[in-house]
């Protein structure tokens, strides 16, 4: 799906006629554990960021509700410094787009699944020598496919853990030949990370 298709799913979802349901807005921060997959290599070591936003939730049925989210998202991975003690970090700053299904289970709990639709603002590269920008060493637009659960510790206030399984195509690389001559573009890696958070309705 690109970025058009989101914005419509977006506004499909924004228009549910106010009369089919009470709107619940809220708000919501957490902690994000990061790493990221490629094709023929084990993860990147883990690294730790942080995801803030708003929400609005929809009942559709007494058994289903859609949660539209907002959020600004630090995600990124750590990797091993070369010749030295030590690790560098990669952080991607982005704009986040969940659009979630959600089934209550019981008056405390809730199942939570849906796309997650980002949007990469910046990157960086940070090692104790200093940081520098490699924004352009990566997609602008990223999506991936979140599942998770919540607890209601009271009509308001809850908590919930999320997985973020992002799909492939996040960095954008070149192929070369032996002499290093250039022979085409691929993608590769894709986020993982873990999510635990409150939310609050409003």
């Amino acid at each position: 799906m690109n970025k058009y298709g989101f914005l419509a799913v977006i506004i499909a979802f924004c228009n549910i006629p106010a009369a089919q349901a009470q709107v619940d807005f809220g708000v919501k921060a957490g902690v994000n554990v990061n790493t990221v997959k490629y094709r023929e290599a084990d993860p990147e070591m883990a690294s730790v960021g942080f995801n803030v936003g708003g929400l609005a939730q929809l009942p559709v049925t007494q058994g289903f509700f859609i949660r539209p989210e907002v959020q600004y998202s630090i995600k990124g991975y750590r990797f091993p410094a070369l010749g030295a003690e030590g690790s560098g970090t990669v952080r991607f700053h982005y704009i986040a787009f969940p659009v979630l299904a959600g089934f209550p289970i019981g008056n405390k709990f809730g199942f939570l699944i849906g796309p997650e639709f980002g949007f990469l603002t910046k990157a960086s590269s940070k090692f104790s020598t200093g940081s520098r920008d490699v924004t352009n060493n990566f997609q602008q637009f990223d999506w991936g496919l979140d599942l998770g659960g919540t607890y209601k510790i009271t009509s308001a206030l809850g908590v919930e853990v999320r997985y973020n399984y992002g799909f492939r195509g996040l960095i954008k690389g070149i192929t070369t030949d032996d002499n290093g001559g250039y022979t085409g573009s691929t993608k590769d890696g894709a986020n993982r990370v873990l999510q635990a958070g409150l939310f609050f309705l409003l």
